[in-house]
């Protein structure tokens, strides 16, 4: 009887251990893959004319959950509190044209680098005259605050530096003559001014000796060594099946120079 019991109890001690590590494995499984972005941020996240968040991102964002076997589901939210709120776990992820940079890398693991993009200074020609990232000094510049284009603005002496929540609000700034000009992710800056003719911009890859090349990349928790491991592998996927060219093509207008790798 002794040796029933104890075998009895050993197959329910199994079982109970499986039970829990299916529950377990289902937890970090969830068919939903959390986003969290910064929907202010034509061409890459941004809502459309039905209030929808659509952009190369969104869609770059549904096609890894796919690849993944998960449904994407997006969390708004100012871009300096991203991370913040990423650490916090009110999301898994974060893709939001965000720059992969030493002091970011602190605090989160990117993914491989899906874009890269030079930084932009967006002006109205009618009123300066703004040739190289020098033609600024005297000036005032808006710019978004915690991105790195109000870190490369701040790189040049005599420059009076706007800081603004969302990039929208210091474009609107620079048409209503309030700044000189707009310092930006060289994309965000051309889609922007393709639908606002008075304005004009000028790609710099480098103020005050600083290279400014820029490279975006998905971010997670240090510790979700695994999502970052699904992601990166999903983003090759979306690479190799055409998908990342397609989208690419159809925000920019043009091949893809870059290709995740």
């Amino acid at each position: 009887m002794k040796k029933t019991a104890f075998a009895h109890s050993a197959i329910l001690m199994i079982v109970a251990v499986l039970v829990v590590t299916i529950m377990t494995g289902c937890k970090t499984q969830s068919k939903t893959l959390n986003w969290g972005t910064d929907p202010t941020y034509a061409p890459f996240e941004y809502a459309d004319a039905n209030n929808k968040p659509t952009g190369f991102d969104v869609e770059l964002m549904e096609a890894i959950a796919a690849k993944l076997g998960r449904t994407s589901n997006l969390t708004s939210g100012a871009f300096d509190g991203l991370l913040l709120a990423l650490e916090d776990k009110k999301f898994d992820a974060v893709c939001a044209a965000m720059s992969i940079t030493p002091d970011r890398e602190k605090e989160v693991s990117f993914s491989i680098p899906y874009y890269r993009a030079d930084m932009g200074i967006m002006y109205n020609p009618a009123k300066n005259n703004i040739t190289k990232p020098e033609d600024l000094v005297g000036k005032t510049v808006g710019v978004q605050t915690g991105t790195t284009g109000e870190i490369d603005a701040k790189l040049i002496s005599g420059v009076k530096v706007n800081s603004y929540p969302d990039i929208q609000l210091a474009t609107l700034d620079l048409e209503n003559g309030k700044v000189d000009a707009v310092v930006n992710d060289y994309p965000v800056c051309t889609a922007y001014a393709s639908t606002h003719t008075a304005l004009k911009v000028i790609d710099t890859i480098s103020i005050a000796g600083q290279d400014l090349t820029l490279f975006y990349g998905i971010a997670v928790r240090k510790d979700d060594t695994q999502l970052k491991s699904d992601i990166d592998a999903a983003l090759r996927k979306v690479v190799a099946d055409g998908t990342y060219a397609t989208l690419y093509r159809k925000y920019f207008f043009a091949d893809p120079p870059y290709l995740p790798k």
